[in-house]
């Protein structure tokens, strides 16, 4: 808009310009030197010289005019006049038009500047926001994390070794002698099978109270495969000890006094979700009064899992 109103000023002192016509021509000067020579030989026919008493004078006539040589310098003063005058309308016009582009410069320098900002601003408004976003997409994925450990942890399949049943030494007229054993129990208390279940577990009659220097050592294979076991169901292992023990000390062990019958153990197995884990164990054995019914406690130390 303000360059449209600079163009328009500008054209139009332009035809001001050109209508006040062409410039001044030089007028046609008269001759007043011939008159001059004229009357300067008129003098000069007669006598020149002068006497101590009257001196010769010589006056200098001024050269008269024209009617036609005066009126031509009037009108070229005027013309030089109006030419003036528009010589400083022109420049004024100029100067004027000078102002309004310094205006126009200014205008879009301001608002080059704001476009320059706000642009900036933008930037910035835009960082901020890809900030937040990225900042909600990791809350989100720590949610959805949780929210799956939640569920993971609520349905995935949880192997605890339990007391089960034992097997004191025996001599059997029809089966031979038996051995001490521990049939301790694997139980799922989770809410999905544990796959790929194995184990490494040993027995042997040990002190009471077990030695702290004792290492509870396992054999170097583990049991193969054992399949799996479904939810809130049992698997019977076997810890079986070595050797026969004095027969005068199967009472002793039995109640558990100086010596007691021990298994240890520990067993691997996934999850259905992939995920692997393990639980340790560690048990005590004994027998009731009755010599029949057994009872047992956990090994301190021996009992871990995750």
């Amino acid at each position: 808009m303000f360059r449209n109103l600079i163009m328009r000023l500008f054209l139009l002192f332009l035809v001001f310009a050109a209508s006040q016509g062409p410039a001044p021509t030089p007028s046609k000067v008269g001759k007043p030197e011939q008159q001059q020579s004229s009357t300067s030989q008129k003098q000069a026919g007669g006598d020149q010289s002068g006497t101590e008493q009257s001196p010769l004078v010589v006056k200098i006539a001024p050269s008269v005019k024209t009617p036609e040589e005066t009126a031509g310098e009037a009108e070229d003063r005027k013309e030089k006049s109006a030419n003036d005058r528009h010589i400083v309308y022109l420049t004024a016009a100029l100067a004027l038009l000078a102002f309004l582009q310094l205006l126009v410069y200014i205008y879009q320098s301001i608002k080059l500047r704001q476009t320059v900002q706000g642009a900036t601003e933008q930037s910035k408004a835009m960082d901020r926001h890809v900030g937040e976003a990225t900042r909600s997409a990791n809350a989100m994925e720590n949610v959805v994390a949780v929210i799956n450990f939640g569920n993971h942890a609520a349905l995935r399949a949880y192997l605890t070794v339990i007391i089960g049943s034992a097997i004191y030494q025996e001599h059997r007229e029809d089966i031979g002698d038996l051995r001490f054993e521990a049939k301790p129990l694997i139980a799922n208390t989770g809410n999905t099978p544990a796959r790929k279940v194995s184990f490494k577990k040993a027995a042997a009659i040990l002190p009471i109270p077990i030695p702290e220097e004792f290492q509870f050592p396992l054999p170097e294979e583990e049991t193969a495969d054992a399949g799996t076991v479904g939810a809130h169901q049992n698997y019977v292992i076997s810890g079986l000890v070595e050797d026969l023990v004095r027969w005068e000390d199967v009472g002793t062990i039995k109640k558990g006094i100086s010596k007691a019958l021990c298994v240890w153990g520990i067993v691997h197995y996934e999850d259905m979700f992939g995920g692997k884990h393990y639980t340790k164990f560690g048990q005590i054995l004994t027998w009731q009064i009755d010599g029949k019914t057994v009872m047992g406690y956990f090994i301190a130390g021996q009992n871990d899992g995750d």
